[in-house]
């Protein structure tokens, strides 16, 4: 092919304007195209260039290349210091995507034992080892917070709170929970059904009615809930 006649560095600098995506279409085209493609010339092009610093152990020892550590952040959450945030990257932009967990959240009565219990869970399930168990309340608000200056930018985010129910779970079809954003000035608020009804998937409920359109932020909170009465999720720069 006459592309394969350019010189590597122009190839290199072609395919670093592109994305990881089309990064991957070019280094399956011919072997020329793949050095180029696969180069740190260009993943370090796709990492965010203000990629936080890491929990330790987080990462392997050994140095990875600028395409193997953009491909373990895309793959699994890596937790930032403090071991109370986490942060993956977008396969398709390479954006950064956080997760905040319940322990960085802002929970009403969170520390008295008699409305809360705070469990160990799989991390493999939950990317965090503990969760809060809601056990009794007749209020519930919870917060959760982030600075701005720690998405990427020019991206357009969703807020979702990640929660899973016991077998007993109860009153959360009705009445609906309140949820808002808000991002400096501006808020957005939407009713939200934390618990499937007869008729309805309980996936589709959890992640089609929790979602909430925001250009600056995404919250991933979990609790594990017995009863939930009210729900007010905000979230502010």
């Amino acid at each position: 092919m006459e592309i394969e006649r350019l010189p590597e560095e122009l190839l290199m600098e072609v395919i670093s304007r592109t994305s990881p995506q089309d990064a991957c279409r070019a280094a399956a085209v011919s072997q020329s195209l793949r050095a180029a493609a696969d180069s740190d010339a260009v993943w370090s092009r796709f990492l965010p260039r203000d990629l936080p610093r890491l929990a330790e152990n987080e990462i392997p020892s050994a140095p990875l290349s600028s395409k193997g550590l953009f491909q373990r952040l895309v793959a699994l959450p890596a937790l930032l210091p403090g071991e109370l945030v986490s942060m993956r990257l977008d396969r398709a932009t390479g954006a950064k995507c956080h997760t905040l967990s319940a322990r960085a959240l802002n929970i009403s009565w969170g520390d008295t034992p008699y409305y809360w219990r705070w469990i160990h869970v799989d991390v493999d399930d939950y990317w965090f080892s503990e969760a809060a168990e809601l056990l009794h309340v007749c209020w519930l608000e919870i917060r959760g917070r982030i600075p701005s200056k720690m998405l990427s930018k020019n991206t357009e985010y969703t807020a979702r709170i990640v929660f899973k129910l016991t077998d007993d779970t109860r009153c959360l079809d009705h009445p609906f929970q309140d949820a808002s954003v808000s991002v400096g000035g501006s808020e957005s608020t939407r009713h939200v059904c934390l618990q499937a009804r007869a008729n309805e998937d309980v996936d589709a409920v959890a992640a089609g009615r929790l979602g909430i359109n925001s250009f600056c932020h995404q919250l991933v909170g979990y609790l594990l809930a017995r009863l939930l009465l009210g729900l007010d999720t905000r979230m502010a720069c």
